[in-house]
């Protein structure tokens, strides 16, 4: 008796959450994976999944298994990218994961460089900027910005990211260029994500809460608002540098810019790193490294 049998299809179904959407998945048919789950279901002598008309859920033992079986099929991965590693084209599809904006505009042109070096690696990219579990959901490989929570993933530096106050010059004329943290009290500062914006004193953090007329989730709404003399930006280097450079916008408060944050490759702990996935992590760190 195949002891693999089922093991693909009851990962598919806890991971997807229902028998169809398994069966997409895996290209058969929802009668194929719900037959393989319940012959892995009797050969185990235990119930995995709890079935009803509205809801499918996992028992106890589900869990427990679920997470050895997904073991199971890392190794079966790493086993296979051993034996394709012989061969010198990396081949296999690589699925990513990375924020929208950096992703967007420095990810995606590193990516299609390395696809034009090794065009038998496929990719599927996922521009999100909500954090996914890469374990669950089977990534290979996602970029995270700033600092890193404790995690079982390998990390990867593959550049850093600087922090900057900035504000147009018929704003700064209008209202004066702050030159300590508190005059920032006094000053329209146009809001991300976070009203409390991140500073080094004296070689301390110091986090001053801010206010103003605009908050926006994005940074490029920010740096329009700014080049148009609305008020003062913290944003990172990459969202304000076009507009500095073209004397759009003045950076401020250089004497108290935050510590630089890294920008990091995540991936799953295995033990063997495939051929594709290694080149990628190499080809990635030499064009971050470059001005």
């Amino acid at each position: 008796m195949d002891r693999w049998v089922g093991i693909d299809e009851f990962v598919a179904v806890a991971s997807y959450g229902s028998f169809s959407a398994a069966a997409i998945q895996l290209n058969t048919s929802v009668a194929q994976v719900s037959r393989r789950v319940k012959m892995l279901e009797q050969r185990l002598n235990v119930q995995l999944l709890m079935r009803t008309t509205r809801k499918l859920a996992l028992t106890q033992e589900g869990e427990v298994f679920l997470s050895h079986a997904k073991h199971l099929q890392h190794g079966l991965d790493d086993a296979t990218a051993a034996i394709r590693q012989r061969d010198r084209q990396p081949t296999g599809k690589l699925k990513l994961t990375a924020p929208v904006m950096y992703g967007e505009s420095y990810v995606m042109p590193a990516v299609v460089e390395f696809m034009r070096l090794y065009p038998k690696v496929e990719v599927e990219m996922h521009l999100t900027n909500n954090q996914v579990d890469l374990l669950d959901k089977g990534f290979d490989l996602a970029i995270r910005l700033g600092k890193l929570q404790d995690s079982s993933l390998r990390a990867k530096r593959l550049t850093t990211r600087s922090t900057m106050v900035c504000g147009a010059n018929s704003y700064l004329n209008q209202r004066g260029q702050p030159h300590t943290l508190d005059e920032l009290l006094d000053h329209n500062c146009l809001i991300g994500n976070s009203s409390e914006w991140r500073f080094v004193e004296h070689g301390r953090t110091r986090q001053i809460k801010v206010g103003g007329s605009l908050r926006c989730n994005s940074g490029w709404g920010l740096v329009e608002a700014a080049k148009q003399g609305l008020g003062l930006v913290q944003l990172p280097h990459y969202y304000v540098k076009p507009a500095l450079d073209k004397g759009e916008l003045t950076e401020v408060l250089t004497n108290f810019k935050p510590e630089e944050e890294g920008v990091w490759a995540l991936y799953p702990p295995r033990q063997f790193v495939a051929t594709s996935l290694r080149l990628l992590l190499d080809h990635l760190s030499e064009c971050f490294s470059q001005p």
